[in-house]
């Protein structure tokens, strides 16, 4: 089995999950603005601003699944797709690769994006009690954390990663990138751009 794995804030769609989600809540009236001045103090006080998302701290699961379900419709999750990325993920389909999504978005809003024909979503689990967030990270895919997911999933599903593709955009993202034999830097940044070049990948822009 091979499979196609795939980032998703900056790779499939322009900039993040959250970025798009967070402020649509904010007009609804389903989620207060104010909610971020507690992590930015926690951020700035441990020098992390990926430790946590405390902002969601109080929260019905129930309720902002629904909510994403909402903003995230498949029609929605189609268009926001860069083209190229929508074109290569049915190429893929085609072609016979597993889909593997793995991103740092929230769990409840990168399932979203399984109408794209993901079989495998991993991403931020937030910590739950009774149903209510407490906003703490029990799992937090990016960085070297998802080179190990991937090889976790590999081991699982008997896939061949020599001859697996990998698409990021990020600099952390070389992790699981590393662990395939087609590594594709898409829309890098300065410092995966020189990376991926230097090591003969590919570089393409989506758009």
């Amino acid at each position: 089995m091979k499979a196609a794995v795939f980032d998703l804030d900056g790779t499939l769609i322009k900039y993040s999950a959250e970025r798009r989600f967070l402020p649509w809540a904010v007009l609804k009236g389903n989620f207060c603005p104010l909610r971020m001045i507690p992590y930015i103090i926690r951020s700035l006080r441990d020098r992390d601003f990926f430790s946590s998302k405390i902002y969601y701290r109080g929260l019905k699961r129930e309720k902002l699944e629904k909510m994403a379900g909402h903003f995230f419709s498949p029609e929605r999750v189609k268009k926001m797709v860069f083209k190229e990325a929508f074109e290569e993920i049915e190429r893929k389909k085609q072609e016979g690769y597993q889909l593997i999504l793995i991103t740092g978005a929230p769990q409840f809003l990168a399932e979203r994006f399984s109408v794209l024909g993901f079989s495998e979503i991993i991403g931020s689990i937030i910590e739950e009690k009774d149903g209510i967030l407490t906003g703490e990270l029990l799992e937090y895919p990016p960085g070297k954390r998802k080179g190990k997911i991937l090889e976790e999933i590999s081991s699982r599903e008997g896939i061949n990663l020599r001859e697996s593709y990998g698409y990021g955009n990020g600099f952390g993202d070389r992790y699981f990138l590393e662990k395939v034999g087609h590594p594709v830097a898409v829309n890098p940044s300065r410092r995966l751009k020189k990376y991926a070049l230097s090591k003969g990948w590919p570089v393409v822009k989506w758009r």
